[in-house]
């Protein structure tokens, strides 16, 4: 076999159909020409999270067969593009296992190579269950088994067990929520808080619109107005809306959780700082957002969210002016501080 520069190159020599995904922020697919050039070493990945490409790849066998999914977390460099030696040293050994006279079918032969890359990773499970029911609807499959239960569930939840249904059904509801929007409209405000919470995060891989962010909105501000609200729900809401069109009502939500309570919540901080950064590009939202950060969590959390979203162009400059604004909060200057140079030395 011809040496190749580039995994889709070997995948495509080996007869298989490719589509990538982005499996950081959330799921959401990568365009053939931008992960051809990312590969390329030519430009970086669309979608950095943590420092990583979160790689999820589906191909299947050109004359017929088996999907086949690989997750894999691709190292970055400084200017967010994949670290070539690390790619050349993982072709080499998918190269070396497709070489004819090895035993067992190609694919196997690329799952071992994988296996021994030390590239593999376990996406968590909301996100899984939300990738194989995205591959079932590209691929024209039908939905799991356990899609016919939560849909059973959500007609009726008053009188079905919430805690025995599977997250895949979930799941395969949350990416059908365009023929289900009228359901889950309507049954937002009554699934039990596990449903609801898991609901939201497939929800957050998905452009939902207006209609269904006002209801999700509406869930999370009842918590937030009981005597002991559910902070993991709240937190869930900001995820499943993180992806709508409905920009203006997701800020608008996010400035009110940053003055309430909620902000002092680190599920809610998080999920703000991982899921929304194009809405932390507004100042308006960044500043309160690191206030909060600085006093409610600790140093190493403030660290690894701001780093991350530094590394993202748009985000960096809204983030830099909250941060230098002479009027910032004492605990997010000393935050700050403490991010650039370290803790101070003990006296």
């Amino acid at each position: 076999m011809r040496e190749n520069t580039t995994l889709s190159a070997l995948i495509a020599e080996a007869q298989f159909k490719l589509r990538w995904f982005d499996l950081g922020r959330r799921l959401q697919p990568v365009s053939r020409a931008a992960a051809e050039a990312f590969e390329a070493g030519l430009s970086p990945w669309p979608h950095p999270y943590l420092r990583q490409a979160w790689a999820g790849l589906l191909f299947w066998p050109r004359e017929g067969g088996e999907p086949v999914v690989w997750f894999l977390r691709l190292p970055l460099d400084e200017q967010g593009k994949l670290q070539l030696p690390v790619r050349d040293a993982f072709l080499r050994q998918l190269a070396q296992k497709l070489e004819p006279g090895q035993p067992a079918d190609p694919a196997a032969r690329l799952q071992a190579a994988l296996e021994e890359s030390g590239l593999l990773f376990s996406p968590a499970a909301e996100r899984q269950a939300s990738f194989h029911a995205r591959a079932a609807l590209l691929l024209g499959q039908p939905a799991s088994a356990h899609y016919a239960a939560a849909l059973a569930y959500c007609r009726q939840p008053e009188s079905q067990r919430w805690d025995r249904l599977a997250l895949q059904g979930i799941a395969d509801l949350a990416a059908r929520w365009e023929q289900e929007k009228e359901l889950l409209s309507q049954q937002l405000s009554k699934v039990a808080p596990p449903v609801f919470t898991s609901l939201c995060q497939c929800l957050e891989n998905e452009a939902v619109d207006h209609q269904l962010t006002e209801k999700l909105i509406a869930r999370a501000e009842t918590e937030l107005a009981g005597d002991a609200p559910d902070f993991t729900a709240v937190a869930a809401a900001v995820r499943g809306i993180s992806h709508s069109p409905a920009r203006g009502l997701r800020r608008a939500f996010l400035l009110r959780l940053l003055q309430s309570p909620a902000a002092s919540h680190g599920e809610v901080l998080a999920a703000i700082g991982s899921r929304c950064a194009e809405d932390l590009e507004n100042t308006q939202i960044a500043a309160p957002w690191l206030a909060a950060l600085a006093q409610h969590q600790g140093q190493e959390t403030f660290n690894l969210l701001l780093a991350d979203l530094m590394f993202l162009p748009a985000v960096r400059g809204s983030l830099l002016g909250a941060l230098r604004d002479p009027a910032r909060p004492e605990a997010l200057a000393r935050a700050f501080g403490s991010f650039l140079h370290g803790p101070e030395p003990p006296h």
